[in-house]
């Protein structure tokens, strides 16, 4: 990667990350209460950081995985907010399932990690299923 494409890459990635970290935050009070605080600890840590590199990666269009939200988008702002935090509380308590069926961090990782990239992935095509439900339905005469 080009250092302008590194620096255009981490310009991605810096706000995904600020959207991911202040868009899921329903998901991380959730877990400040979840049990056992190692593993979910390490699992949503895993899952906040692995999400952003993906965000940052697909929004720039480096993996094509559909249409990608502008980080401010206030009109999918509150699905967004959603889906990250389904995103990182799924990938926290798979994570930590992973730990009491392993036993290992490395379990903890690569599941948290597994099932960011794959839930950050679908972001796009969630959208607009959601969208086309909302057209859909105003298509209705009541």
């Amino acid at each position: 990667m080009a250092m302008e494409g590194w620096e255009r890459w981490l310009d991605h990635v810096f706000f995904a990350g600020l959207e991911i970290s202040m868009l899921s935050i329903p998901a991380l009070v959730l877990l400040l209460f979840a049990t056992p605080q190692g593993p979910v600890a390490l699992a949503g840590l895993t899952a906040i950081a692995v999400s952003t590199c993906a965000a940052g990666t697909f929004r720039g269009g480096w993996v094509d995985v559909g249409e990608w939200p502008r980080p401010g988008d206030p009109y999918t702002l509150p699905l967004r907010s959603a889906y990250y935090s389904a995103t990182v509380a799924g990938a926290a308590f798979l994570g930590a399932a992973a730990d009491a069926a392993v036993g290992a961090p490395s379990a903890v990782v690569a599941t948290s990690a597994a099932v960011s990239v794959i839930g950050t992935a679908a972001l796009p095509r969630a959208l607009a299923e959601i969208r086309s439900l909302a057209d859909r339905l105003a298509a209705v005469r009541f």
